[in-house]
């Protein structure tokens, strides 16, 4: 009986551990899945955060060089070379660390996506070409003694001056402010005019100051400071000497103005000649391109001389437009001797073949160092920005494929990609560039062979 108790008491013992081995067993392996788990969602986690960045919409890489200068950001790494020890190189690295693993499984979609970003990253500021080429078409000379009827004297010969007085027209120039060389350049005009012309001299930005509050009062006062009539030395320097540079450009009011006075000379008994002189472009919210058109094709027939005097490229454009628009003539002043000189060109009808030749070929001379030299500074600037681009995505690519980010199969498209996109858009920023440069010389040629011609047809 003792035998069979103990046996009873031993198989129990033998089934009670039993179930707590099966107990601690269920447990432990609860315990190892839950880690597991864990480590799974984390995962997953981190991969859609690096995924994130490159599902962002950006455009794909640009297939020519106006695509490029077109695209639509500038990089965050761009305008610095990326090479080891360069001050953001852990900013670019923590930007491609983050990116998710690519291997030649991945969709074509993801790869794709990749690319763009990781070319987003150094996109430089490709710019188009922007050099007034153009003028060569409107650079006409015409015979110091003019076409047949033009500016040859008529039964009144009338003259009106508009002068910008801007507070642009301050700036000194060689010891004096553009105003004050203006002023003279015009004073010496005046005293040579024939002794029956009419004068009138008009001002516009000589009120207020170039703040947004004096805009409305500046924009609104243009002033014949020296009424319509002959001249007079004593009253036109005083006239000259009653304003300052000062506040905004209504170019196209004080067109308008002019317009509406002269309406009375008729251009069939008057030779009307009007200068516009401005260093700059309309700030008044004026069309002045439609306002230099509309008096052109008024009654008064006038000969409109638009002279922009030390004007940038905004102003050199909106200038040359107007005198397109109303068929009159730009000359572009750099200098108190240029104002004089032109000037000059309508007060001495008699000028001699010589001085027009040699200010011809000065002109045409300028005109080529100008387009050349704007040609040049382009085509180094792309140059510069596209060498720096196609290595940063280089290093970019190189660094991301030894990482592991992307394997070989990823990183020979992605190098492939950029590197036909540096080889072409080169190309066509040299094409756009000998191109121009050759408009530029038989421009040039053309025009010199023109002017010395005539030049020599008139001392036959």
């Amino acid at each position: 009986m003792k035998k069979v108790v103990y046996t009873l008491i031993v198989m129990v013992l033998i089934v009670a551990l039993a179930a707590c081995n099966s107990n601690e067993s269920a447990t432990s392996q609860s315990e190892e899945k839950e880690p597991k788990k864990e480590e799974k969602v984390k995962k997953d986690k981190e991969a859609n955060k690096k995924t994130e960045e490159i599902d962002k919409d950006y455009p794909p890489v640009p297939t020519t060089f106006s695509e490029s200068a077109e695209y639509p950001t500038i990089g965050e790494f761009s305008g610095n070379e990326y090479e080891k020890g360069f001050t953001g190189e852990e900013d670019i690295k923590k930007k491609l660390d983050s990116l998710p693993t690519l291997t030649e499984e991945s969709s074509k979609e993801d790869i794709e996506k990749m690319q763009g970003y990781v070319y987003s990253l150094f996109k430089e500021d490709l710019t188009k070409v922007d050099v007034p080429i153009d003028q060569w078409k409107s650079m006409q000379f015409e015979d110091p003694n003019g076409k047949e009827g033009e500016l040859q004297l008529k039964e009144n010969y009338n003259v009106a001056i508009l002068l910008d007085s801007s507070g642009s027209m301050g700036k000194v120039e060689n010891g004096k402010t553009r105003m004050e060389l203006a002023k003279d350049a015009i004073q010496q005009f005046v005293k040579d005019l024939p002794e029956n012309a009419n004068v009138s001299l008009r001002v516009y930005g000589h009120v207020g100051t170039g703040s947004d509050k004096d805009k409305k009062s500046s924009c609104s006062k243009i002033e014949e400071v020296y009424p319509f009539g002959n001249y007079d030395e004593g009253k036109f320097s005083e006239a000259l000497n009653q304003f300052e540079p000062a506040g905004w450009t209504p170019m196209a009011k004080a067109i308008d103005e002019v317009n509406a006075d002269f309406q009375q000379y008729d251009g069939k008994q008057n030779t009307n000649i009007i200068y516009v002189v401005s260093d700059g472009v309309e700030t008044c919210n004026g069309d002045p391109v439609k306002a230099a058109k509309s008096l052109a094709d008024s009654n008064i027939s006038p000969v409109l001389n638009i002279i922009g005097y030390q004007v940038d490229n905004e102003g050199l454009a909106q200038l040359k437009e107007m005198a397109d628009a109303s068929g009159g003539n730009y000359i572009n002043a750099r200098s108190h001797d240029d104002l004089v000189t032109e000037f000059k060109q309508t007060a001495d009808m008699a000028k001699v073949w010589s001085q027009w030749h040699e200010d011809s070929v000065k002109a045409l001379n300028e005109l080529f160092d100008t387009v050349k030299t704007q040609l040049d500074n382009w085509y180094d600037e792309q140059q510069m920005n596209s060498n720096r681009e196609i290595n940063n995505l280089e290093h970019a690519t190189n660094y991301l494929n030894n990482q592991g980010i992307i394997d070989d199969s990823v990183f020979l498209d992605m190098m492939d990609l950029y590197r036909d996109y540096f080889l072409t858009i080169s190309d066509e920023a040299r094409d756009q560039f000998l191109e121009l440069y050759d408009t530029n010389r038989d421009n040039f040629l053309n025009k010199h062979d023109e002017v010395t011609d005539r030049f020599l047809e008139s001392d036959e």
